[in-house]
Protein backbone atom coordinates (compact mmCIF):
# COMPACT_ATOMS: atom_id res chain seq x y z
CA UNK A 1 0.00 0.00 0.00
CA UNK A 2 1.50 3.33 -1.09
CA UNK A 3 2.31 6.02 1.45
CA UNK A 4 0.30 9.22 1.16
CA UNK A 5 2.09 12.57 1.30
CA UNK A 6 1.21 16.27 1.22
CA UNK A 7 3.01 18.35 -1.40
CA UNK A 8 1.09 21.63 -1.55
CA UNK A 9 -1.01 23.93 0.64
CA UNK A 10 -3.31 26.89 0.08
CA UNK A 11 -5.44 28.99 2.39
CA UNK A 12 -8.00 31.78 2.32
CA UNK A 13 -8.53 33.07 5.84
CA UNK A 14 -9.29 36.09 7.97
CA UNK A 15 -5.56 36.22 8.79
CA UNK A 16 -4.45 36.32 5.18
CA UNK A 17 -4.83 35.06 1.64
CA UNK A 18 -1.67 32.93 1.54
CA UNK A 19 -0.02 30.33 3.75
CA UNK A 20 2.93 32.61 4.50
CA UNK A 21 0.73 35.52 5.59
CA UNK A 22 -1.57 33.27 7.62
CA UNK A 23 1.40 31.67 9.37
CA UNK A 24 3.22 34.92 10.13
CA UNK A 25 0.11 36.51 11.63
CA UNK A 26 -0.55 33.39 13.72
CA UNK A 27 2.94 33.67 15.19
CA UNK A 28 2.45 37.39 15.83
CA UNK A 29 -0.66 36.60 17.86
CA UNK A 30 -3.10 38.55 15.73
CA UNK A 31 -6.80 38.07 16.35
CA UNK A 32 -9.11 38.75 13.40
CA UNK A 33 -12.42 39.26 15.20
CA UNK A 34 -15.11 41.87 14.60
CA UNK A 35 -18.55 42.45 16.08
CA UNK A 36 -21.86 42.71 14.24
CA UNK A 37 -25.11 43.68 15.93
CA UNK A 38 -28.30 41.88 14.96
CA UNK A 39 -31.81 42.82 16.13
CA UNK A 40 -32.64 41.37 19.53
CA UNK A 41 -29.07 40.49 20.54
CA UNK A 42 -27.74 42.03 23.75
CA UNK A 43 -24.08 41.64 22.75
CA UNK A 44 -22.38 41.67 19.34
CA UNK A 45 -22.24 38.61 17.15
CA UNK A 46 -18.49 38.05 16.85
CA UNK A 47 -17.14 37.00 13.46
CA UNK A 48 -13.80 36.36 11.79
CA UNK A 49 -14.28 37.42 8.19
CA UNK A 50 -12.11 37.05 5.08
CA UNK A 51 -10.98 40.59 4.27
CA UNK A 52 -12.14 42.81 1.40
CA UNK A 53 -8.87 42.25 -0.47
CA UNK A 54 -10.15 38.85 -1.55
CA UNK A 55 -11.31 39.15 -5.16
CA UNK A 56 -12.85 36.18 -6.99
CA UNK A 57 -11.65 37.62 -10.31
CA UNK A 58 -8.08 36.92 -9.23
CA UNK A 59 -8.73 33.20 -9.70
CA UNK A 60 -11.78 33.00 -11.98
CA UNK A 61 -11.94 34.58 -15.43
CA UNK A 62 -15.12 32.93 -16.70
CA UNK A 63 -17.94 35.51 -16.38
CA UNK A 64 -20.56 32.75 -16.14
CA UNK A 65 -18.82 31.25 -13.09
CA UNK A 66 -18.38 34.68 -11.52
CA UNK A 67 -22.05 35.37 -12.06
CA UNK A 68 -23.48 32.04 -10.90
CA UNK A 69 -21.13 30.50 -8.31
CA UNK A 70 -21.30 31.12 -4.56
CA UNK A 71 -18.56 32.69 -2.50
CA UNK A 72 -17.58 29.41 -0.84
CA UNK A 73 -16.70 28.06 -4.29
CA UNK A 74 -14.45 31.08 -4.95
CA UNK A 75 -12.65 30.48 -1.65
CA UNK A 76 -12.03 26.87 -2.63
CA UNK A 77 -10.77 27.71 -6.12
CA UNK A 78 -8.36 30.30 -4.70
CA UNK A 79 -6.97 27.83 -2.17
CA UNK A 80 -6.57 25.17 -4.87
CA UNK A 81 -4.64 27.57 -7.10
CA UNK A 82 -2.11 28.23 -4.31
CA UNK A 83 -1.76 24.56 -3.39
CA UNK A 84 -1.19 23.41 -6.97
CA UNK A 85 1.43 26.12 -7.46
CA UNK A 86 3.38 24.96 -4.41
CA UNK A 87 3.06 21.34 -5.52
CA UNK A 88 4.34 22.34 -8.99
CA UNK A 89 1.46 20.58 -10.67
CA UNK A 90 0.92 22.38 -13.94
CA UNK A 91 -0.73 19.35 -15.51
CA UNK A 92 -3.03 16.90 -13.73
CA UNK A 93 -3.82 13.35 -14.87
CA UNK A 94 -7.49 13.78 -15.61
CA UNK A 95 -8.66 10.34 -14.48
CA UNK A 96 -6.08 9.81 -11.75
CA UNK A 97 -6.76 13.06 -9.85
CA UNK A 98 -9.46 13.02 -7.17
CA UNK A 99 -11.24 16.03 -5.72
CA UNK A 100 -12.61 15.84 -2.16
CA UNK A 101 -13.94 18.93 -0.43
CA UNK A 102 -15.58 19.28 2.95
CA UNK A 103 -18.20 21.86 3.90
CA UNK A 104 -21.00 21.96 6.41
CA UNK A 105 -23.67 23.84 4.46
CA UNK A 106 -22.41 25.20 1.14
CA UNK A 107 -23.72 28.54 -0.07
CA UNK A 108 -26.20 29.43 2.68
CA UNK A 109 -25.84 33.26 2.44
CA UNK A 110 -26.93 33.16 -1.21
CA UNK A 111 -29.88 30.97 -0.27
CA UNK A 112 -31.11 33.26 2.50
CA UNK A 113 -30.60 36.33 0.29
CA UNK A 114 -32.74 34.70 -2.42
CA UNK A 115 -35.39 33.86 0.18
CA UNK A 116 -35.48 37.51 1.25
CA UNK A 117 -35.76 38.68 -2.36
CA UNK A 118 -38.58 36.22 -2.98
CA UNK A 119 -40.53 37.46 0.03
CA UNK A 120 -40.12 41.15 -0.78
CA UNK A 121 -40.07 41.18 -4.59
CA UNK A 122 -41.55 37.93 -5.84
CA UNK A 123 -40.54 34.90 -7.87
CA UNK A 124 -38.88 36.88 -10.64
CA UNK A 125 -36.06 37.87 -8.27
CA UNK A 126 -34.99 34.30 -7.49
CA UNK A 127 -31.88 33.40 -9.56
CA UNK A 128 -32.41 30.60 -12.05
CA UNK A 129 -29.08 29.01 -11.10
CA UNK A 130 -29.59 29.27 -7.34
CA UNK A 131 -29.74 25.53 -6.74
CA UNK A 132 -26.64 24.92 -8.84
CA UNK A 133 -24.84 27.62 -6.88
CA UNK A 134 -25.56 26.83 -3.24
CA UNK A 135 -25.55 23.03 -2.93
CA UNK A 136 -22.52 21.78 -0.99
CA UNK A 137 -20.91 19.80 -3.83
CA UNK A 138 -20.43 22.86 -6.02
CA UNK A 139 -16.94 23.69 -4.71
CA UNK A 140 -15.66 20.25 -5.71
CA UNK A 141 -17.60 20.40 -8.98
CA UNK A 142 -16.12 23.74 -10.00
CA UNK A 143 -12.63 22.53 -9.15
CA UNK A 144 -13.10 19.51 -11.39
CA UNK A 145 -14.56 21.64 -14.19
CA UNK A 146 -11.88 24.32 -13.90
CA UNK A 147 -9.05 21.77 -14.20
CA UNK A 148 -10.86 19.36 -16.56
CA UNK A 149 -10.72 16.43 -14.15
CA UNK A 150 -12.60 13.14 -14.40
CA UNK A 151 -11.44 11.19 -11.35
CA UNK A 152 -13.43 10.67 -8.13
CA UNK A 153 -15.26 13.84 -7.08
CA UNK A 154 -16.70 13.79 -3.57
CA UNK A 155 -18.08 16.25 -1.03
CA UNK A 156 -18.15 15.43 2.67
CA UNK A 157 -20.56 17.23 4.97
CA UNK A 158 -19.61 15.98 8.40
CA UNK A 159 -20.03 19.37 10.06
CA UNK A 160 -16.85 20.71 11.67
CA UNK A 161 -15.01 17.45 10.93
CA UNK A 162 -15.53 17.81 7.16
CA UNK A 163 -12.02 19.02 6.31
CA UNK A 164 -10.23 16.30 8.30
CA UNK A 165 -12.58 13.63 6.97
CA UNK A 166 -11.85 14.78 3.42
CA UNK A 167 -8.10 14.40 3.95
CA UNK A 168 -8.58 11.03 5.62
CA UNK A 169 -10.83 9.64 2.89
CA UNK A 170 -8.59 11.03 0.14
CA UNK A 171 -5.55 9.40 1.74
CA UNK A 172 -7.35 6.07 1.48
CA UNK A 173 -8.00 6.64 -2.20
CA UNK A 174 -4.29 7.30 -2.68
CA UNK A 175 -3.20 4.34 -0.56
CA UNK A 176 -5.57 1.97 -2.36
CA UNK A 177 -4.19 2.99 -5.75
CA UNK A 178 -7.46 4.52 -6.97
CA UNK A 179 -5.79 7.90 -7.51
CA UNK A 180 -2.29 9.33 -7.78
CA UNK A 181 -3.21 12.89 -6.75
CA UNK A 182 -6.02 14.33 -4.67
CA UNK A 183 -7.07 17.97 -4.34
CA UNK A 184 -8.48 18.07 -0.84
CA UNK A 185 -9.76 20.60 1.64
CA UNK A 186 -12.50 22.26 3.59
CA UNK A 187 -14.39 25.42 2.79
CA UNK A 188 -17.01 27.52 4.55
CA UNK A 189 -18.98 30.73 4.08
CA UNK A 190 -21.61 30.90 6.82
CA UNK A 191 -21.39 34.51 8.00
CA UNK A 192 -25.10 34.99 7.53
CA UNK A 193 -27.62 36.74 9.84
CA UNK A 194 -29.99 33.76 9.93
CA UNK A 195 -27.23 31.28 10.82
CA UNK A 196 -25.83 33.73 13.37
CA UNK A 197 -29.23 34.24 14.99
CA UNK A 198 -29.80 30.50 15.28
CA UNK A 199 -26.41 29.81 16.88
CA UNK A 200 -26.84 32.84 19.15
CA UNK A 201 -30.18 31.52 20.45
CA UNK A 202 -28.59 28.10 20.92
CA UNK A 203 -25.97 29.74 23.21
CA UNK A 204 -23.22 28.37 20.98
CA UNK A 205 -21.68 31.76 20.13
CA UNK A 206 -19.41 33.82 22.35
CA UNK A 207 -21.35 36.10 24.70
CA UNK A 208 -18.67 38.78 24.99
CA UNK A 209 -18.73 42.55 25.16
CA UNK A 210 -15.25 43.01 23.71
CA UNK A 211 -13.50 41.26 20.83
CA UNK A 212 -10.53 40.30 23.00
CA UNK A 213 -12.86 38.20 25.18
CA UNK A 214 -14.73 36.51 22.34
CA UNK A 215 -12.69 33.49 21.26
CA UNK A 216 -11.03 31.83 24.28
CA UNK A 217 -10.18 28.15 23.67
CA UNK A 218 -9.80 26.16 26.90
CA UNK A 219 -10.17 29.31 29.00
CA UNK A 220 -11.94 29.08 32.34
CA UNK A 221 -14.28 31.91 31.30
CA UNK A 222 -15.03 30.84 27.72
CA UNK A 223 -18.61 31.45 26.59
CA UNK A 224 -18.83 30.10 23.03
CA UNK A 225 -17.20 30.23 19.63
CA UNK A 226 -16.63 32.95 17.07
CA UNK A 227 -17.92 32.24 13.56
CA UNK A 228 -15.19 32.13 10.91
CA UNK A 229 -14.94 31.39 7.21
CA UNK A 230 -12.50 30.61 4.42
CA UNK A 231 -10.83 27.60 2.84
CA UNK A 232 -7.88 25.34 3.53
CA UNK A 233 -6.59 23.12 0.71
CA UNK A 234 -3.84 20.51 0.52
CA UNK A 235 -2.52 18.38 -2.34
CA UNK A 236 -2.15 14.69 -1.56
CA UNK A 237 -0.05 12.34 -3.65
CA UNK A 238 1.30 8.86 -3.39
CA UNK A 239 4.88 9.02 -2.18
CA UNK A 240 6.00 7.21 -5.33
CA UNK A 241 4.32 9.81 -7.53
CA UNK A 242 5.86 12.74 -5.61
CA UNK A 243 9.35 11.22 -5.64
CA UNK A 244 9.11 10.50 -9.34
CA UNK A 245 8.46 14.21 -9.87
CA UNK A 246 11.26 15.12 -7.43
CA UNK A 247 8.70 17.20 -5.55
CA UNK A 248 9.55 18.18 -1.95
CA UNK A 249 7.30 16.43 0.55
CA UNK A 250 5.72 18.66 3.20
CA UNK A 251 4.24 15.92 5.39
CA UNK A 252 3.21 12.28 5.52
CA UNK A 253 -0.35 11.24 6.35
CA UNK A 254 0.31 8.53 8.91
CA UNK A 255 -3.10 7.76 10.36
CA UNK A 256 -6.75 8.77 10.29
CA UNK A 257 -9.90 7.80 12.16
CA UNK A 258 -13.51 8.90 12.20
CA UNK A 259 -16.32 7.71 14.46
CA UNK A 260 -19.63 8.77 15.94
CA UNK A 261 -20.33 10.10 19.40
CA UNK A 262 -23.87 8.75 19.17
CA UNK A 263 -24.89 11.05 22.00
CA UNK A 264 -26.47 14.43 21.14
CA UNK A 265 -27.15 16.78 18.23
CA UNK A 266 -24.88 19.58 19.44
CA UNK A 267 -23.20 18.48 22.68
CA UNK A 268 -20.36 15.93 22.90
CA UNK A 269 -20.49 13.04 25.34
CA UNK A 270 -19.22 14.80 28.50
CA UNK A 271 -16.43 12.39 29.41
CA UNK A 272 -14.83 12.80 25.97
CA UNK A 273 -14.45 9.04 25.64
CA UNK A 274 -15.51 8.90 21.98
CA UNK A 275 -13.31 11.82 21.01
CA UNK A 276 -10.49 10.01 22.80
CA UNK A 277 -11.35 6.82 20.92
CA UNK A 278 -11.08 8.64 17.58
CA UNK A 279 -7.65 9.94 18.61
CA UNK A 280 -6.57 6.47 19.71
CA UNK A 281 -7.74 4.89 16.48
CA UNK A 282 -5.83 7.46 14.43
CA UNK A 283 -2.70 6.61 16.43
CA UNK A 284 -3.39 2.90 15.91
CA UNK A 285 -3.77 3.48 12.17
CA UNK A 286 -0.36 5.18 12.22
CA UNK A 287 1.07 2.22 14.20
CA UNK A 288 2.43 4.57 16.85
CA UNK A 289 1.72 5.38 20.49
CA UNK A 290 0.91 8.76 21.99
CA UNK A 291 4.56 8.95 23.10
CA UNK A 292 5.55 9.73 19.50
CA UNK A 293 3.37 12.86 19.19
CA UNK A 294 5.04 16.22 19.78
CA UNK A 295 2.07 18.50 19.13
CA UNK A 296 -1.72 18.27 19.29
CA UNK A 297 -3.61 20.78 17.14
CA UNK A 298 -6.80 20.77 19.16
CA UNK A 299 -10.30 21.47 17.92
CA UNK A 300 -10.57 23.96 20.81
CA UNK A 301 -13.50 26.12 19.75
CA UNK A 302 -14.11 27.93 23.04
CA UNK A 303 -17.50 26.42 23.87
CA UNK A 304 -18.01 25.41 27.52
CA UNK A 305 -19.08 21.80 26.89
CA UNK A 306 -17.05 21.18 23.72
CA UNK A 307 -13.73 22.25 25.16
CA UNK A 308 -14.33 20.34 28.38
CA UNK A 309 -14.96 17.09 26.49
CA UNK A 310 -11.80 17.61 24.43
CA UNK A 311 -9.75 18.39 27.55
CA UNK A 312 -10.88 15.09 29.02
CA UNK A 313 -10.19 13.28 25.73
CA UNK A 314 -6.64 14.63 25.54
CA UNK A 315 -6.05 13.60 29.16
CA UNK A 316 -7.35 10.09 28.42
CA UNK A 317 -5.00 9.68 25.46
CA UNK A 318 -1.91 11.54 26.62
CA UNK A 319 -2.00 11.45 30.41
CA UNK A 320 1.25 12.99 31.65
CA UNK A 321 3.06 12.69 28.30
CA UNK A 322 4.96 15.81 27.16
CA UNK A 323 3.04 16.61 23.95
CA UNK A 324 2.08 20.29 23.74
CA UNK A 325 -1.37 21.52 22.70
CA UNK A 326 -2.56 24.57 20.80
CA UNK A 327 -5.66 25.79 18.97
CA UNK A 328 -5.80 28.39 16.21
CA UNK A 329 -9.45 29.35 16.76
CA UNK A 330 -8.59 32.15 19.14
CA UNK A 331 -7.00 33.86 16.13
CA UNK A 332 -9.49 33.10 13.35
CA UNK A 333 -12.66 31.83 14.97
CA UNK A 334 -14.29 28.57 14.00
CA UNK A 335 -14.49 28.15 10.23
CA UNK A 336 -16.57 24.97 10.58
CA UNK A 337 -15.89 22.65 7.63
CA UNK A 338 -12.67 24.50 6.78
CA UNK A 339 -11.30 24.53 10.33
CA UNK A 340 -9.67 21.09 10.28
CA UNK A 341 -7.73 21.75 7.10
CA UNK A 342 -6.58 25.13 8.41
CA UNK A 343 -5.31 23.34 11.52
CA UNK A 344 -3.48 20.83 9.31
CA UNK A 345 -1.72 23.70 7.55
CA UNK A 346 -0.70 25.17 10.91
CA UNK A 347 0.54 21.73 12.00
CA UNK A 348 2.68 21.33 8.87
CA UNK A 349 4.14 24.80 9.34
CA UNK A 350 4.95 23.96 12.96
CA UNK A 351 6.79 20.83 11.85
CA UNK A 352 8.81 22.71 9.24
CA UNK A 353 9.70 25.71 11.38
CA UNK A 354 10.00 24.00 14.80
CA UNK A 355 7.70 26.55 16.36
CA UNK A 356 4.15 26.32 17.72
CA UNK A 357 1.76 29.29 17.54
CA UNK A 358 0.10 30.34 20.80
CA UNK A 359 -3.55 29.78 21.69
CA UNK A 360 -4.80 33.34 21.29
CA UNK A 361 -7.39 34.79 23.67
CA UNK A 362 -6.78 32.27 26.44
CA UNK A 363 -5.64 33.73 29.76
CA UNK A 364 -6.85 31.56 32.66
CA UNK A 365 -6.90 27.87 31.81
CA UNK A 366 -9.87 25.66 32.63
CA UNK A 367 -9.08 24.01 35.98
CA UNK A 368 -9.27 20.55 34.38
CA UNK A 369 -6.31 21.31 32.09
CA UNK A 370 -3.19 19.63 33.40
CA UNK A 371 -1.23 19.43 30.15
CA UNK A 372 0.83 22.07 28.36
CA UNK A 373 -1.16 24.51 26.23
CA UNK A 374 0.93 27.08 24.37
CA UNK A 375 -0.07 30.55 25.57
CA UNK A 376 1.04 34.15 25.08
CA UNK A 377 4.09 33.55 22.86
CA UNK A 378 5.08 31.00 20.18
CA UNK A 379 6.92 27.99 21.57
CA UNK A 380 10.15 26.95 19.88
CA UNK A 381 10.31 23.17 20.02
CA UNK A 382 11.16 20.39 17.53
CA UNK A 383 7.96 18.96 16.03
CA UNK A 384 8.21 15.73 14.09
CA UNK A 385 4.72 14.30 14.55
CA UNK A 386 1.38 15.98 15.14
CA UNK A 387 -2.19 14.96 15.83
CA UNK A 388 -4.98 17.18 14.50
CA UNK A 389 -8.51 16.95 15.93
CA UNK A 390 -11.88 18.02 14.54
CA UNK A 391 -15.15 17.36 16.32
CA UNK A 392 -18.51 18.46 14.92
CA UNK A 393 -22.23 18.79 15.51
CA UNK A 394 -23.97 15.43 15.38
CA UNK A 395 -21.06 13.68 17.08
CA UNK A 396 -18.66 13.75 14.12
CA UNK A 397 -15.27 12.88 15.60
CA UNK A 398 -12.21 12.87 13.32
CA UNK A 399 -8.49 12.81 14.02
CA UNK A 400 -5.44 12.82 11.77
CA UNK A 401 -1.78 11.98 12.44
CA UNK A 402 0.95 13.66 10.38
CA UNK A 403 4.72 13.30 10.34
CA UNK A 404 7.50 15.47 8.96
CA UNK A 405 9.87 12.79 7.70
CA UNK A 406 7.80 9.63 7.30
CA UNK A 407 8.81 6.31 8.77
Amino acid sequence: MSSCVITGMGIISSLGLSVDEFWQRLLEGEQAVEGVMIPGASVPIWQSRVGPSFNPQDVVDDPRVLRNASRFTFYALAGVSQALAQARLNELPEERTAVLMGTSMGGVPDLTAAQSSYITEGIQKVPARLMASVIPNMAASHIAMHYHLHGPQLTLTSACASGIDSIGMASRLIQSGMADIAIVGGVENLLDPVVSASLFHAHALAQATYSSDASKPFDRDRTGFVMGEGAGVVILESEVHALRREQPILAYVEGYASLADGYHVTAPEPSGKWEARAMERALDAASISAHAIDLVLAHGTGTPVGDLAEIRAIKRVYGSLPAVVTSIKGHIGHSMGASGTMSVIAAIQSMHHSIVPPTKGTHILDPEVDFEIVLDEPLRVPVQMTQVNAFGFGGQNASLVLSREGR
